[in-house]
């Protein structure tokens, strides 16, 4: 990476102060900007600069030392020009003067500077103490007229402190100031093509941009995208697959903040509660204190560069920090004293709720009553207060059409769906934002009635409210797609009742349920939906029993979701009147939405809690979704065998819980070639899959389709996926849980000239990325069906990456060879050959063997005939050991690429190439790269075949 983008000017002036010196002349130079802003490279620079015209340069940074510190560089100055000239140990006795001390260190420097021109560089120069403040601006004075040149760096801080007192002299009377603003746009693209090695597209250029120019920030910003995964370079462009900031910035950002005082950083957290931009009465207000008594703490924001002033109205340069401030995280540094009506209403943009029962309601923090105990606050009054002064009734809202299903009093559904949500709260700290990501998913997916009964489960006694407030943000955010509007009002009330919201999560709750009254209006009848499983009429409160508390959600010491009650008289896992258990509900959302570790979590914990209780449970079922897991994560044999004890324990009890089996069995018949055995698996399906059984309706339908289409009947399957004669649309779900299918179906009706259904499936794809922005393989599913559709081979290689970063090889490597058809169709047959060696690499690896053997028939119709099938009976260790994804990995290495280059040419991600190269080193017992380069010579290139293979042109 190059930091110095966009300095050259600044580096040409500095470097034209070292000649000088260089010549006998001496300076001093403040270079000033705001943090981040890249003062600590240029003086780095300016140093090896400086040591390359043969000048002595001294470095340090501020604080560093109990001593002075620019007596304390110079002493180390001194002690390697005149170690044999001067007592030293008496120069610094700890009873010694330090204004005598400064002047007699003076003089010695001016005699050594005559025969070694000097650099002092001192960093962070607004931390310097009194003291060497002074002796800073007497030793800059007192040697003017030597080649000594001062290079500090600092940010401005107000100059209340005798040491930037002497700094501000130094500024005035006798230093140069180069100031350091913001990079323009063109420096922050080179900058971003600097740190990525890659052109930025699009969607890096709008992240850095919400950097403000800050270097800093921006290398910050993409080494967590990078970190976290969420940063995907393919074929020398890097894109960008995240909608928020990843948790290494909002740590960078708590260490910036930490180094400002308490009260700036309690202005920062407040004021960005209030918005983007707040005015100096609105802060004074949220904080409790007076105009004046604040400016201080402005003053110093702004100069630090965390804030920018506008007359009255303050603002923050950088959206990424203003972002991270509204995490929860900073919530430590937010005022104890209750926030005025007023303001609370300025930030919400919503008038107080207010409860309609008899004796009133209490007022909550922030000046909000509460409704009154057992009343829920109506939508209309809410709605009306998110557009206060607008006249005209508030849209009402319709209650959802899907009913609830009817369950047992000895249901024990929801029994299991808590464990098993405890179970996600123990294993992972990213618990809360899991489950509301996967229930968010469910319910735009149509089956909303499922999520909300899992989020009934998880909204007990003891949650926090911040986790209340993200899963009913993200839950009703989902209801809202699948148009059940009255189900996502009903729990943005339920929740806004709760006493100990904040203020930043009561204003977004407050704008979720103007959107939901907003996108329903026009609707002739307004009813307030009752709650899945509950009875019509007005709905209890959604979390039982919390009224018995303080109702402040702090009733017990728990965290998240982790709160959990005594434990209940067993019962049963599950009822007869559900069609499926809550817990199946939960781990085909956490499977759809890429949470492969959590979806295992959770299965062992069912099946843990299942045994424990004892008695009969759904144990067929268990297996069935264990399988879909194992499958779709590409381990074949695995999910094999799960099924298959599936069917063993559905046969002797429940056989229509071996639907899911059966489906995951017919999916895997069809990657093995096995097209009879799935045929068979799939007429048992059909056997058992009701008209009311919607739970497998459309893993069935998706299975058919792909049957369809391996038998060479690609109409058939677009017929069983779209109404090509009528309006209808797929099923959302099937969308949901198969990434893929939607590039399968683009591709089979352009076959069959489908083209309009080839565009709804298309579309479809985008629309359900569109509403779960954090699930990669969903983004990948719409990258895919787009590039299909318009033979896009950029698109294509997006959704390579994408469905690379959600774990799913099955799906890359169809994406892979789609890729491929697109680069044979513009005749690049090298490229063509390493995308279907890529492809084919993942089917090998999942023990695909129908995929694997397309892939090897297209390859040799390329002329390509060393091409490796199954290893079947290979060694363990030595060179025949090695797999085909790691032999092209060893070429491109031999060939002298880096790990990064590698990756880009094979379509595997740096850590990929990574990983296969320790797996390389470890079966062959060698360390370095020398010693592969000798087994690749002894080995491969000895053979002509494999030695053609290699040559550079064909290796890319």
């Amino acid at each position: 990476m190059n930091p110095l983008v966009g300095r050259e000017h600044i580096l040409s002036a500095l470097g034209s102060h070292l000649d000088a010196t260089s010549q006998g002349s001496g300076g001093c130079v403040i270079v000033e900007g705001p943090f981040g802003i890249g003062k600590t490279h240029l003086l780095k620079a300016a140093a090896l600069e400086g040591a390359e015209r043969g000048l002595t340069v001294v470095a340090g940074r501020a604080s560093e030392t109990d001593q002075p510190i620019p007596i304390h560089l110079l002493i180390n100055f001194l002690r390697h020009v005149m170690s044999s000239e001067v007592d030293f140990d008496d120069l610094v006795r700890p009873d010694r003067n330090p204004f005598w001390l400064m002047d007699r260190i003076g003089e010695l420097v001016e005699n050594a500077a005559r025969r070694h021109p000097l650099v002092v560089v001192l960093d962070d120069a607004q931390r310097v103490d009194d003291v060497s403040g002074l002796a800073l601006r007497g030793l800059v004075q007192s040697l003017a007229s030597s080649p000594v040149l001062w290079l500090l760096a600092r940010r401005p801080v107000p100059t209340r402190s005798l040491a930037q007192h002497a700094v501000g002299w130094l500024i005035d009377h006798a230093a140069v100031r180069l100031h350091l603003g913001a990079l323009d746009n063109e420096a922050v693209a080179e900058l971003c093509t600097s740190i990525l090695g890659a052109k930025p597209d699009s969607s890096v250029l709008n992240w850095a941009a919400r950097c403000g120019g800050n270097p800093w920030l921006v290398e910050t910003l993409f080494s967590a995208l990078i970190q976290a995964g969420q940063m995907v370079i393919v074929d020398g462009a890097a894109s960008v697959v995240a909608d928020r900031l990843p948790a290494g910035v909002l740590t960078a950002v708590g260490r910036l903040l930490d180094e400002m005082p308490p009260a700036v950083r309690r202005l920062l957290v407040s004021g960005r509660r209030i918005g983007h931009t707040f005015t100096v009465e609105e802060a004074a207000a949220l904080l409790g204190e007076s105009a004046p008594d604040l400016s201080s703490s402005i003053d110093e924001a702004v100069q630090a560069g965390l804030m920018r002033r506008h007359g009255t109205e303050l603002a923050f340069p950088h959206e990424v920090i203003g972002e991270a401030l509204q995490h929860a995280a900073f919530r430590g540094w937010e005022p104890a004293t209750a926030v005025p009506a007023a303001v609370a209403s300025a930030m919400s943009g919503a008038v107080p709720v207010i409860g309609t029962g008899t004796d009133g309601g209490e007022p909550r923090p922030g000046g909000r009553p509460s409704p009154a105990p057992g009343v829920h606050p109506s939508l209309t009054s809410v709605a009306a207060g998110a557009h206060a002064g607008r006249p005209g009734p508030v849209p009402p809202v319709v209650t959802p059409s899907t009913s609830p299903p009817p369950q047992s009093p000895a249901c024990g559904c929801d029994g299991m769906a808590a464990r098993a949500i405890s179970t996600l709260a123990d294993l992972f700290d990213e618990a809360p934002q899991t489950l509301a990501r996967a229930l968010r998913l469910l319910a735009g997916a149509g089956r909303g009635v499922e999520a909300g009964r899992l989020a009934d489960v998880a909204l007990r006694p003891g949650i926090e409210a911040a986790a209340e407030a993200q899963l009913v943000l993200e839950l009703g955010q989902g209801l809202r797609d699948a148009d059940c509007h009255g189900m996502s009002a009903e729990l943005l009330q339920r929740t806004l009742a709760r006493q100990d919201i904040c203020e930043l999560d009561r204003a977004k709750l407050n704008r979720a349920l103007a959107d939901t009254a907003k996108r329903v209006s026009g609707v002739p009848s307004a009813v307030t939906a009752p709650w899945p499983g509950q009875p019509a009429g007005l709905a209890p409160p959604l979390i039982p029993g919390r009224d018995t508390g303080a109702g402040n959600g702090t009733d017990t010491p728990l965290r998240g979701f982790a709160a959990r009650g005594p434990r209940q008289v067993a019962t049963p896992p599950h009822c007869d009147a559900c069609e499926r258990p809550l817990w199946t509900w939960m781990v085909r959302a956490l499977i759809a939405a890429d949470q492969f570790e959590e979806a295992t979590a959770v299965c062992a914990a069912i099946k843990q809690e299942a045994e424990k209780l004892g008695g009969t449970w759904p144990e067929s079922l268990w297996y069935g979704h264990r399988a879909q897991l194992l499958a779709a994560v590409g381990r074949l044999e695995e999910a094999r065998i799960e099924a298959e004890a599936a069917l063993r324990l559905a046969d002797r009890s429940a056989p229509r819980d071996s639907v899911p089996a059966r489906i995951v069995l017919a999916r895997i018949s069809m990657h093995r070639g096995d097209l009879a055995s799935a045929s068979e698996q799939l007429r048992m399906a059909e056997r058992l899959v009701t008209g009311d059984a919607a739970a497998d309706k459309a893993g069935l339908d998706w299975t058919l389709a792909q049957f369809h289409a391996a038998s060479g009947r690609p109409a058939m399957m677009v017929q069983t996926l779209i109404n090509v004669e009528g309006p209808v649309t797929p099923d959302p779900l099937l969308f949901t849980e198969a990434p893929t299918a939607a590039a399968t179906l683009v591709r089979l009706a352009r076959q069959v000239g489908l083209g309009a259904e080839a565009e709804r499936a298309a579309e479809f794809a985008r629309r359900i990325a569109e509403r779960n922005p954090t699930v990669q393989s969903l983004e990948g599913g719409a990258e895919h069906a787009e590039g299909v559709l318009r033979n896009d081979p950029v698109a294509l290689g997006r959704a390579v990456e994408l469905y690379r970063l959600a774990a799913r090889p099955l799906a890359a490597g169809s994406a892979l060879e789609d890729t491929a058809w697109e680069e044979q169709s513009m005749r690049n047959k090298a490229r063509t050959v390493r995308l279907l060696e890529s492809a084919m690499d993942l089917y090998l690896d999942c023990g695909a063997q129908r995929d694997t053997a397309r892939v090897q028939k297209k390859l040799r119709r390329l002329g390509e005939h060393n091409v490796r099938g199954l290893g079947v009976g290979r060694p363990k260790t030595g060179w025949q050991s090695l797999t085909s994804a790691e032999l092209r990995v060893v070429r491109a290495i031999v060939d002298g690429r880096t790990n990064r280059e590698a990756a880009s040419m094979l379509f595997l991600s740096p850590h990929t190439v990574d990983s296969h190269l320790r797996r390389v080193f470890s079966k062959l017992d060698i360390n370095s790269r020398v010693e592969l380069t000798k087994h690749f010579i002894a080995h491969e290139a000895s053979s002509p075949v494999l030695a053609a293979a290699y040559q550079p042109e064909s290796a890319g």
